[in-house]
């Protein structure tokens, strides 16, 4: 049981051994209990990290009982085998390393089988998404529109590693399709050159770049640099979609532009007159001379429809099944979702996979334009902005205390100071509730809501950023 716990951790933290020990030599708990909410996946390579890691830990304790100073007295025997219980999460790491060649050869070969079986579907157009945050949402929006006239086959869910991408192509894709959709994930820089090498997409999307797992990459300008491996990986006859109204990518593009071999670049204008709908309709704007309206409720969700529509234009989709598929947009799970509840009448905004400051002031402005109910705010705060983690909350907690009535604090290293913004920026101490654990505060809703209610549920993080 201690031993998938800690394996638990390596797997939460994407098998990064500096994040892995500082996380698990620092939350003993989590040893003995694990997780609340995330279980282990049992992946091939996880079983064999589990394995040998007991392989090593068996023996270490052999070696110990009976061959290493057989001579010496029982407090000295067990200090020995407490230091090798210790090490169990250094086990794993070696565990990791010694299977390394083994992992990193079939890894090379699937994704080999892959890359052959894309080169075989000559008449299959691949769209590459990346960028700081919505990437799932884009995706979705994106593929909704194009199904209009297209058949299109996307990455499921989130799964954007290569590993992940390479299951979509070697177990779905087939010449039926007429596009395929990949969502490219990014932790470090090459990540998604990686990617790039594997699909190489002749239409790709960067529209926005923000301070995402900032404690990863280090610095704006490291997050920069790894999302512009998309656009300088790419052809002159590719299309290049990029929003410059972000002044990230404004400034990549400003200081990267001799790099560039495309020539078809689209930069993305801001739609108009952006409003929102009474009653959590939706919102509505203007482009391309054009009304549009869609039940998604975030002011950026009007920048994702229009990348979108731009692409639509480009492939040559008649302008009648565009605005016919715009119309049947949904909201993606778990990001600006609109959940209505008619027997309590209660509206749950569940924004769980949102950790993104960008997205949170979104939130803001649609809080701000809701009237007639009470708000609620349940969240953890943000994680992975390093340095600038003070700062960005400072910012984001002085906002939502304007427009929010009770704040719901899911308890971890941030929770005492964001706290202390609420009070300071004049929100009643009263109105302030903490719970230990995103259950916990589940569990007691029903104490707190009443009818007509509208919460928010901000950032539901998995177990080890608690």
């Amino acid at each position: 049981m201690i031993c998938k716990n800690i394996l638990l951790a390596y797997q939460l933290e994407n098998y990064e051994n500096i994040r892995f020990l500082k996380f698990i030599y620092s939350h003993p708990k989590f040893w003995i209990f694990g997780g609340n909410r995330q279980n282990i996946v049992w992946t091939k390579k996880a079983i064999l990290i589990a394995i040998l890691t007991m392989f090593i830990f068996i023996s270490k304790i052999i070696s110990i009982s009976f061959f290493m100073f057989p001579d010496w007295n029982l407090l000295i025997r067990l200090v020995s085998y407490s230091l090798v219980f210790l090490a169990l999460p250094v086990y794993m790491i070696f565990a990791n390393l010694l299977l390394w060649p083994i992992d990193r050869y079939l890894k090379n070969k699937i994704l080999k089988r892959a890359k052959a079986k894309l080169a075989s579907l000559k008449n299959l157009k691949i769209i590459g998404i990346t960028w700081s945050y919505g990437k799932t949402s884009q995706k979705e929006i994106l593929e909704t529109i194009l199904s209009g006239k297209f058949k299109v086959l996307s990455t499921s869910g989130n799964k954007n590693t290569p590993l992940w991408v390479s299951e979509a192509i070697l177990g779905e894709l087939d010449e039926t399709y007429d596009i395929f959709i990949v969502e490219m994930w990014a932790y470090q820089k090459w990540d998604i050159k990686e990617l790039c090498d594997l699909v190489n997409p002749e239409i790709w999307i960067l529209t926005w770049i923000t301070l995402q797992h900032l404690e990863r990459f280090w610095s704006l300008e490291n997050i920069i640099q790894a999302k512009f491996e998309l656009p300088e990986s790419i052809g002159e006859n590719w299309l290049l979609i990029l929003d410059t109204t972000n002044e990230n990518i404004a400034s990549g593009l400003k200081s990267r532009k001799s790099k560039l071999k495309c020539q078809n670049i689209i930069e993305l204008r801001n739609p108009k007159n952006v409003s929102y709908l009474d009653n959590l309709w939706g919102i509505g704007f203007d482009y391309d001379n054009r009304k549009f309206t869609t039940k998604l409720l975030a002011e950026h969700s009007a920048n994702q429809i229009i990348t979108a529509y731009e692409i639509a234009k480009y492939l040559k989709m008649e302008n009648s099944l565009i605005i016919e598929a715009i119309q049947k947009i949904t909201f993606t799970p778990h990001r600006l979702e609109l959940i209505y509840n008619p027997n309590s009448n209660l509206y749950v905004i569940d924004d769980s996979y949102n950790g993104n400051f960008e997205r949170v002031k979104s939130t803001v402005k649609l809080l701000k334009n809701i009237n007639n109910h009470r708000k609620l705010y349940l969240s953890p705060g943000l994680v992975e902005l390093w340095l600038e983690s003070d700062k960005i909350h400072l910012e984001i907690w002085k906002m939502l205390a304007n427009v929010i009535d009770k704040a719901l604090l899911i308890e971890n290293s941030q929770t005492k100071m964001i706290e202390k913004w609420l009070l300071e920026s004049g929100f009643n101490k009263a109105n302030i509730i903490h719970y230990s654990s995103t259950i916990s505060a589940h569990n007691d809703l029903s104490n707190i809501i009443n009818s007509w209610d509208v919460i928010v549920f901000q950032n539901d993080l998995t177990d080890n950023y608690f």
